[in-house]
């Protein structure tokens, strides 16, 4: 992982979901594309409110979306196993 950015998966997850940057940040309520560009681009990391909107619009986990930034802080832990199913055998407080 590059010193400074934060890998992610948003740019995917907005394209597969039909949305423009511009209708996002209108979901979000921001007055432009700027941020949304910026984190796309792993330039800076959305607040915990972002992250867990942004989410919630594209069906996904908020780990999915920065699972490279996931797996650099914990490179043990995993939530889901090999086949895309939630790991049952370990506890976690999410």
């Amino acid at each position: 992982m590059e010193i400074g950015r934060f890998p992610n998966k948003l740019k995917k997850y907005r394209s597969t979901a039909g949305y423009s940057q511009k209708k996002v940040a209108s979901m979000l309520g921001l007055a432009n594309t700027s941020l949304i560009s910026r984190w796309e681009q792993g330039k800076v990391l959305p607040s915990i409110k972002h992250i867990f909107h942004l989410s919630h619009i594209y069906h996904t986990l908020p780990h999915i979306l920065f699972d490279s930034f996931w797996k650099s802080i914990h490179p043990e832990d995993s939530l889901l196993t090999h086949d895309g199913s939630f790991n049952t055998n370990e506890t976690y407080c999410l």
